[in-house]
């Protein structure tokens, strides 16, 4: 969570001049039997009217692996996503954390796959200096850029989070010490 994922499908349909069409789980699932798949076929047929890339989130809702499915429409709509899947023409990008539930088949039909994973030490220098370092009047010293650098699992959405909290502050009460330990409690 928070790694990007959304922001590199925002970049994606910039770059190829198209408008963007995100679908959730909400967007699509239904209480009733066989509903799921006329939300899921629809969602289809809009981005490729629109000649939208198609962005599925939490893709795993759909595309879970079919052998733990436990009720017979749990199998159908994870089908009819993969029908539609096939015959797309347009661009289509899922995103989820939960890869290891995707169902096989789902995975196969993916052109392209992109794993974000935590920011390395220079990755969360670099994010530090772009999102919080504007937040306080004076320089980072060498002992907290160390302390930074050797948080681990950090994303960057723990810097917006930590961004979000900061930014009301004036920039003489908060401190590289304030930021640096919010991202370590984050």
């Amino acid at each position: 969570p928070g790694s990007g994922k959304s922001a590199l499908s925002r970049y994606i349909a910039d770059h190829v001049d198209r408008t963007i069409l995100c679908k959730r789980a909400s967007d699509l699932l239904d209480a009733y039997v066989g509903e799921t798949e006329k939300r899921i076929k629809a969602a289809f047929e809009e981005a490729a009217s629109e000649d939208a890339v198609l962005v599925i989130d939490e893709a795993d809702s759909f595309l879970h692996n079919r052998n733990q499915a436990v009720r017979s429409w749990e199998v159908s709509f994870v089908n009819e996503f993969l029908t539609q899947m096939e015959h797309f023409q347009g661009f289509l990008i899922c995103s989820t954390n939960r890869f290891d539930h995707l169902d096989p088949a789902s995975i196969r039909r993916f052109s392209h796959k992109v794993e974000f994973n935590w920011l390395t030490p220079d990755g969360n220098t670099i994010f530090y200096e772009k999102l919080l370092s504007n937040l306080v009047s004076d320089k980072l010293t060498t002992n907290l850029r160390k302390r930074l650098s050797s948080i681990q699992r950090l994303a960057p959405g723990d810097f917006k989070t930590v961004r979000t909290q900061f930014s009301f502050y004036p920039r003489e009460e908060v401190s590289h010490g304030d930021l640096v330990s919010a991202l370590q409690s984050e």
